[in-house]
């Protein structure tokens, strides 16, 4: 897909100067076109234009492909059926793009009311550029095998959209 205002170079413009390709895509605002024996052999691009390129790709992607990608991570992450602290928990969740849940300095003492409670911790996703709401519902119990009342048993995490 070219643009109205293709910019374009050689291979051999390319292999004397690189960063001229780069500061012309970057002052054109534009992928710069290069060509090998007359025919197109690839795109050059900022970084800027790049990360870009690819958070415009990310906020197309249809929601449930998100929603099975993310739930993949979380299994990678987090072993259902196994005890684990609700620090380490959050922690998890949270490099994954999660609001945390602890409230003052590692104080987890709401989530483990929650899970008391209702049986599950309520999460939010940080929103993104396309405004979706992704929430995930650990669904777990206290442990009654450890002395430290942080620890718990994640039985699954069921994500939602809304």
């Amino acid at each position: 897909m070219k643009s109205e205002k293709e910019i374009s170079v050689s291979i051999t413009d390319v292999k004397q100067s690189p960063m001229t390709v780069f500061a012309t895509a970057k002052k054109e605002q534009t992928g710069v076109y290069i060509y090998n024996r007359n025919r197109v052999a690839g795109v050059m691009l900022t970084v800027e234009q790049y990360e870009a390129l690819l958070e415009k790709q990310s906020a197309q992607q249809d929601p449930k492909v998100k929603i099975a990608q993310l739930n993949q991570t979380i299994r990678q992450k987090i072993a259902f059926g196994s005890l684990i602290s609700a620090k380490n928990l959050d922690e998890q969740l949270v490099s994954l793009g999660f609001i945390t849940r602890k409230t003052e300095s590692d104080n987890y003492n709401e989530m483990m009311n929650e899970l008391n409670e209702t049986g599950k911790i309520d999460y939010q996703l940080q929103k993104k550029e396309d405004r979706t709401n992704i929430f995930a519902e650990v669904i777990g119990e206290q442990s009654n095998q450890s002395q430290l009342p942080d620890k718990l048993i994640v039985k699954k995490v069921h994500l939602r959209i809304d």
